[in-house]
């Protein structure tokens, strides 16, 4: 897919403004964002969370909201990390299943420290209660100390739920150095309903070098392009890197591997710093792209850009 690349190439300073972060400065973040697409209802709809520096509290709000034409959202719920018994709020997906909405959203429990995914069921996004989540995918059970920024995508009779978890590379070793581990990487869990996920599959992982991605690998969405599927996804070189990540591109033919297309460096970024968590999305002949852009103040906005479909 030599052109893909620049045929999806968007400018991410001239994106539309969706969400303002909540406050100034580095660490006051508004993102951690996935939509979906009700085609039936013509309603896009949004998952968010504001994030404050970590003396300030992380990860403290999320929110869903709705809209007609995918660029003017309103909120319709909201919950803070004190109802998720959380210590801080990252990713969620809210997703229309057959006659019910489902949000699953990613969290720290304040328990046990570990990330993990809980899902929030209800007839319509207004009526989701944080009370009422269930775990879905708990680290402990595949051996992990965390997993986390799940999205999700129909396919047959069932569903495919994409999430970060750790790096299953550790520091090489040669001789008396020491290089750096892999950070993150990512997998896929199969379920017949979306509710059981037996089990995890890595579906994307860090080329462990020393590029500009080369220690981590979160996949942020996969659409439909042409006879494949095309992937946005973050990388970084360092620990230093994390919360300013910048975007890549991949191919899959099957949405259950994917390969790094070589875009010469990041896809897309902001010149005061990254672009991250890109979501692709498809709907009315275009492709929707929604992520977190760096302002020059360090903080982080949401915004939506628009390609044409081929």
């Amino acid at each position: 897919m030599p052109d893909v690349a620049d045929r999806l190439r968007f400018d991410p300073a001239a994106g539309t403004v969706i969400r303002e972060p909540p406050g100034a400065g580095y660490g006051c973040w508004a993102g951690g964002h996935k939509v979906w697409h009700d085609r039936e209802a013509g309603l896009f709809a949004l998952f968010y969370r504001e994030r404050m520096p970590l003396e300030r509290g992380r990860g403290g709000r999320c929110a869903v909201a709705l809209s007609d034409d995918g660029v003017t959202f309103t909120d319709v719920w909201s919950a803070t990390k004190e109802e998720l018994a959380a210590t801080s709020i990252e990713v969620g997906h809210a997703v229309r299943a057959g006659d019910e909405w489902r949000l699953y959203v990613s969290y720290e429990y304040a328990a046990t420290g570990a990330w993990r995914i809980d899902v929030l069921r209800a007839s319509h996004p207004e009526r989701f209660d944080a009370q009422s989540r269930r775990t879905v995918l708990a680290p402990g059970d595949f051996g992990l100390p965390w997993i986390k920024d799940p999205w999700l995508a129909a396919g047959g009779d069932g569903w495919d739920l994409y999430a970060a978890v750790p790096a299953r590379t550790g520091p090489q070793r040669i001789r008396d150095t020491v290089h750096a581990a892999p950070l993150d990487a990512s997998v896929v869990a199969r379920s017949d309903d979306g509710l059981y996920f037996p089990s995890i599959k890595y579906a994307f992982e860090p080329a462990g070098d020393d590029s500009w991605h080369g220690r981590r690998a979160r996949l942020n969405s996969a659409f439909r392009w042409q006879d494949g599927w095309v992937a946005t996804w973050d990388g970084g070189r360092t620990f230093y890197d994390n919360y300013e990540e910048w975007c890549g591109l991949a191919w899959s033919d099957d949405r259950r591997k994917f390969t790094r297309l070589d875009t010469g460096g990041p896809w897309v970024r902001s010149e005061h710093g990254s672009v991250r968590y890109v979501y692709g999305l498809v709907a009315g002949g275009r492709v929707h792209f929604y992520y977190e852009y760096t302002r020059a103040d360090g903080s982080h906005d949401l915004r939506v850009a628009t390609v044409p479909c081929p």
